[in-house]
């Protein structure tokens, strides 16, 4: 080898060493390989504008809402004034990089939303033993003392720069980190895997170097069966995959999240044409499925129905010889009452009247309406302009819907809903509604989800406005 060989070579070796000794440090190096999920919020601070253009944390941050900012600044105060810790210090953790990781749990999405600020202080200080919270901070110490006060709990200092927050949350630093777990075991795990690489997760799949690379406000990775989303109809389900990771940005008022999942087998979604755009615009949740995914169909209604009896056996195949006979399923509802309605596209009249029998329905001739009863209320079975209906509204109420409301094909977000013509199921979400219903502020706020599937992977999608 020539001299000039041997220098290019060193310094090929020298900058191998360099990058792997004196790489930046990534929050993501505290999570051991062992762990099953993690989330991230990265840079948050820079992100937070933009979420209050979202009419929905709009509502949740505002004072002319819930007011959670003006709430969470009183906090602050009152942290000064009882402590003496800056509210800069909290802030600055927030604005910076945090994450939560886990193990052994299965994490709900639907469940870590609440219109309580006194909730999410509960999670922290409730979270289970192999469960851990990191922030990015340069004042440790001082961030430990407020996060004391605002969780109202006593801490104490332990050796080896460690804290324990109340009964049972632990922290420690190493660098510019502070974790706190929810036992001394997890938070020491997580600070010798930041110093371990072959300990980290993020050194243990290659999708890490995109959720690092990119610059996203969430994101996160989920082992099989971790990571859940529940709505009727709607399921993030990575029972049968490989893993799941997510990531999310926010502009343009909209806040989006894609959950991009690897699966075992290889699956494409087929291109429908569907017409639900003329339903009437009377409900909260408006979703369509494929006519021929029986299977779906029947566990949307399971979840609408919430229980059991000797005659649901018979309903849910009713249901599903319905579905076989029409080109597309719709199903309507209002998520706060448990009203709902399913729509079948071009189904088959004859076929209607054969499946009612075995039912065990009545007919009412006046309202041309079946009825039956179903635990405690009652669901109605009735046709109309080529379409079949089964739900808990009935044949006079949905038509003077149809005489009285607009069309869901008026709202502005559904020429965005409307373009989605390759998926699984799709959903539209009116968030506003539910919230004036249940507190009274109006607000202007939907949600997209919908999933699709593209050989071995499957994405489900999240846009709330």
């Amino acid at each position: 080898m020539t001299r000039i060989s041997r220098l290019a070579f060193l310094s090929i070796l020298l900058v191998v060493f360099l990058t792997t000794v004196f790489a930046d440090p990534d929050i993501l190096d505290l999570v051991h390989k062992d762990y099953d999920f993690v989330i991230r919020v990265s840079n948050g601070g820079a992100w937070y504008d933009e979420l209050k253009k979202v009419p929905f944390f709009s509502f949740v941050l505002n004072r002319k809402g819930l007011g959670f900012e003006d709430t969470f600044l009183r906090i602050l105060e009152d942290m000064r004034y009882r402590t003496g810790v800056l509210p800069s210090v909290i802030q600055e953790a927030l604005s910076s990089d945090l994450l939560f990781a886990s193990k052994g749990l299965q994490i709900d999405l639907a469940n870590v939303i609440s219109f309580d600020i006194n909730y999410y202080f509960d999670f922290i200080k409730t979270i289970a033993a192999n469960s851990f919270f990191a922030f990015q901070t340069k004042s440790p110490s001082q961030l430990i003392k407020g996060l004391a006060y605002m969780l109202s709990v006593s801490y104490k200092s332990l050796p080896n720069n460690q804290y324990l927050l109340g009964d049972s949350l632990y922290c420690g630093y190493n660098g510019k980190y502070l974790v706190i777990a929810g036992s001394k075991t997890a938070l020491e795990l997580a600070l010798k895997t930041y110093t371990t690489s072959d300990m980290q997760l993020s050194k243990s799949s290659k999708v890490f170097e995109r959720l690092k690379a990119e610059t996203f406000f969430l994101s996160g990775y989920s082992k099989p069966d971790t990571l859940k989303f529940n709505l009727p109809g709607a399921t993030i389900d990575s029972s049968e995959s490989e893993y799941v990771i997510f990531y999310s940005t926010v502009s343009a008022g909209s806040l989006s999240i894609t959950f991009e999942q690897k699966n075992k087998k290889q699956v494409t979604t087929k291109r429908i044409t569907e017409n639900i755009g003329n339903i009437p615009l009377a409900w909260n949740y408006y979703l369509s499925v494929p006519s021929s995914d029986t299977e779906s169909i029947i566990e949307i209604l399971k979840q609408w129905l919430q229980g059991s009896n000797a005659d649901l056996g018979r309903v849910l195949e009713f249901v599903s010889s319905l579905s076989k006979t029409s080109s597309n399923v719709y199903v309507v509802g209002r998520l706060e009452t448990g009203d709902f309605l399913f729509i079948f596209d071009n189904s088959n009249t004859k076929n209607l009247e054969t499946s009612i029998s075995k039912l065990g329905a009545k007919y009412d001739p006046q309202k041309q309406e079946w009825n039956m009863t179903f635990q405690n209320f009652k669901l109605y079975v009735y046709s109309s302009s080529n379409r079949s209906f089964f739900g808990t509204i009935d044949k006079t109420k949905y038509e003077q819907y149809e005489k009285t409301r607009g069309r869901l094909k008026e709202l502005p977000v559904y020429y965005d809903f409307s373009k989605l013509s390759t998926y699984d199921f799709k959903i539209l979400l009116d968030i506003g509604d539910i919230i004036k219903s249940t507190t009274g502020f109006s607000v202007s706020s939907k949600m997209l989800f919908w999933k699709y599937s593209s050989g071995y992977f499957s994405y489900y999608k999240i846009i709330v406005s």
